[in-house]
């Protein structure tokens, strides 16, 4: 081969090598520019993100980042649940585009994608805002989100939204309904206050305010038992039914909202509330102050206190002297562990004011009777009358 065909040859492949190198750049430039079936935000700095402000025409959010935790400001600072940030994030990060195209007024207007704090469209044209700053303050998202997109002749059903990113201009319409999230701050509480198992209940009591006297008390003698009454005695029947909604109503507790926790109302103050107290078998004591009942449109109120009481020995374990024994398992836990976790739990829980929905309020009992099972000449006379 002759040099000079050789060096024509050359250069050939090298055009063909950059064009094909301008192609891969330019296709790479608009899928992250938005083209059809890239990612919209593929590039958002997840573990960055510190602060997350949610906007509806009606609503504010604010969730804050402080420390390892994430907490709600329009809650008072109350614990957030991170699974559902989690989510948020991560769906954001997965949202595809499936059309782009310029905006104008006319269709910011018809798709709801003007600011919602902006007074003067209409509400129904008004978008939902989600912004995004990292710890330092620095802005990492905003974006704007609008009208669902409706599929179908006789029974629509959404397919995508409709968004627009701060930078703008352009709006797209995204294969994600993002707009499905809960906007009000009470949605995006931590629901769940304690983590306990019902199994690990060993005695459950209930006094009037101020510790006595006693309206029951209620234990069993190990782990897998029946509950047995223990105080006061009584010839009726327990109503097993009540006695499990009872020993469950504090591991199954889920939360609706909290009220502020420096203004205490006065159907929940201790001085006035009856006391139930959850001991587990390991020493810690749970203390649930549920305060008056609640009627109509008066909220249900709970407090929760949490110490360590060194557990005595259970019955079965008087009733027999163990001849050889055996050394407590590694993952159990030394008092002084426990007596460290009680006090760490007690300050995450102790200062809230807890609403609770009624039906969760109801299975918190406070009097005996309410345990009992009705006597049959009583439901005759009632029959009858």
């Amino acid at each position: 081969m002759k040099i000079k065909t050789l060096v024509i040859l050359l250069i050939v492949l090298a055009v063909l090598a950059g064009a094909g190198a301008l192609i891969i750049h330019l296709q790479n430039s608009s899928s992250s520019s938005g083209e059809m079936g890239a990612y919209l935000l593929e590039k958002l700095p997840a573990n960055e993100v510190a602060s997350i402000v949610i906007e509806t025409p009606s609503d504010t959010l604010s969730l804050m980042k402080k420390g390892d935790s994430w907490v709600v400001e329009e809650r008072f600072g109350y614990p957030a649940d991170f699974s559902k940030i989690s989510d948020l994030v991560r769906t954001l990060k997965q949202v595809k585009v499936g059309r782009r195209f310029e905006s104008s007024e006319k269709i910011l207007k018809r798709l709801s994608l003007k600011s919602p704090g902006d007074t003067g469209a209409p509400e129904d044209g008004r978008g939902t805002w989600i912004r995004m700053k990292d710890k330092e303050g620095k802005h990492v998202l905003g974006i704007l989100l609008g009208k669902t997109r409706m599929k179908g002749k006789e029974r629509k059903v959404p397919d995508g939204q409709y968004v627009m990113l701060s930078k703008g201009p352009e709006i797209y319409l995204i294969d994600t309904i993002l707009s499905s999230f809960e906007t009000g701050p009470s949605g995006w509480l931590a629901k769940s206050p304690v983590k306990i198992d019902a199994k690990e209940v060993k005695s459950i009591s209930c006094t009037r305010p101020g510790g006595k006297p006693v309206h029951y008390r209620f234990e069993r003698a190990g782990k897998g038992k029946d509950f047995e009454l223990i105080d006061p005695s009584t010839n009726q029947e327990i109503k097993k039914s009540s006695l499990n909604r009872l020993s469950n109503a504090l591991s199954s507790l889920q939360i609706k909202d909290v009220e502020n926790p420096s203004a205490t109302p006065e159907s929940i103050e201790k001085e006035t509330s009856p006391l139930l107290e959850y001991h587990l078998f390991n020493g810690l004591t749970y203390r649930v102050y549920p305060g008056k009942a609640c009627l109509g449109t008066m909220p249900c109120y709970l407090r929760i206190g949490v110490d360590y009481q060194r557990p005595g020995p259970l019955k079965e374990e008087k009733a027999q002297v163990v001849s050889s024994r055996k050394k407590e398992p590694a993952t159990e836990k030394s008092e002084e562990e426990l007596v460290a976790e009680a006090t760490e739990e007690n300050a995450h829980v102790s200062p809230w004011i807890y609403v609770i929905p009624e039906w969760q309020h109801n299975a918190f009992f406070t009097s005996l009777d309410q345990l009992l099972e009705k006597k049959a000449g009583k439901e005759k006379n009632a029959s009858t009358n």
